[in-house]
């Protein structure tokens, strides 16, 4: 009988510990990002979720402009709607000069300015939108699943408020103020990416994965301190246009990092009407990556105690 409860006094003080130790980093994170972001010349918006269970954030339920980090949520609705259709990715796509507007960025269309039909597989178009931003790109995905309407419902199967996919990239070339349209929280982003992380393995998502995993640009934000550090990072980023003031409309970046300690969690940063230069603005999304990484790096995924 005193063995019995010398091992649920042992069992109790090591969870005990465990739960201490977890909730240190946690808080040591939430006070540190509060210090950093508090009176900076720009909204900022953080949201991270550790190992699926703890939540740490910054204005995590202010809405912010995505820009292009909405391509990320359109490729993820445009998963679920092939799933439930059961639809086949289709091998190729026939894209045409009308699907390739001008006068927005496109790399796409600069390659196949001329022709007048033009096949593509589905992968191909998606590194487009994701690897390279490319707006036409976004449009053309948003067309299979027959618009954003059908976006958003997808979004809401998934369990995800408060993304807003509203309007299409050729309606936002048209008028620039429905950039704000197409919003999100900070929060309702991290917990898309930590459900696309986690939830589906099938192969269109390995696919995203790979595209947004071998991402070369934005290099200089949320990667830039885990460059060389054996994580995995998976992300999208945004940038707006300079307002009439000279202010940074917006620069974000959302993803998702596996460290090799076993930690994960997903990670959004949204900065609105920044005050400082791109080079700057940037800079702060890299601080608040690294200050992300330093504190989930130091202590190993810690599993639960059984007798």
């Amino acid at each position: 009988m005193k063995k019995y409860i010398l091992l649920i006094a042992i069992a109790f003080i090591i969870i005990s510990v465990q739960s201490c130790g977890k909730a240190k980093p946690v808080s040591s994170l939430q006070k540190e990002l509060s210090e950093y972001v508090e009176g900076r010349d720009a909204n900022i918006g953080i949201a991270v979720i550790i190992d699926r269970k703890d939540t740490v954030e910054v204005n995590g339920n202010h809405v912010f402009p995505m820009l292009s980090v909405y391509k990320f949520p359109i490729a993820v609705a445009l998963g679920d709607y092939l799933r439930l259709s059961s639809a086949l990715s289709p091998d190729t796509l026939t894209i045409t000069q009308s699907d390739l507007k001008p006068d927005t960025y496109s790399p796409m269309r600069e390659k196949y300015e001329g022709e007048d039909t033009i096949q593509l597989p589905l992968y191909d178009i998606m590194a487009y939108a994701l690897q390279q931003s490319d707006n036409n790109a976004s449009d053309i995905l948003l067309k299979i699943m027959g618009g954003t309407e059908n976006a958003m419902l997808a979004l809401k199967r998934l369990g995800i408020d408060n993304v807003n996919i509203a309007y299409t990239e050729d309606e936002m070339y048209e008028d620039h103020r429905l950039c704000y349209e197409n919003s999100s929280t900070p929060i309702a982003m991290a917990r898309l990416l930590d459900s696309f992380d986690h939830d589906f393995n099938d192969l269109y998502t390995r696919n995203v994965k790979q595209l947004m995993e071998t991402c070369a640009t934005g290099v200089n934000r949320l990667a830039k301190p885990l460059a060389g550090t054996d994580a995995v990072v998976g992300h999208k980023t945004g940038t707006g246009f300079t307002l009439p003031d000279g202010r940074l409309m917006a620069i974000n970046d959302v993803g998702y990092v596996h460290l090799p300690n076993g930690r994960n969690y997903s990670i959004a940063v949204f900065i609105e009407n920044s005050g400082y230069d791109m080079e700057q603005t940037e800079e702060i999304v890299a601080k608040i990556s690294e200050i992300v990484y330093n504190n989930l790096s130091r202590q190993r995924l810690r599993q639960d105690v059984r007798f």
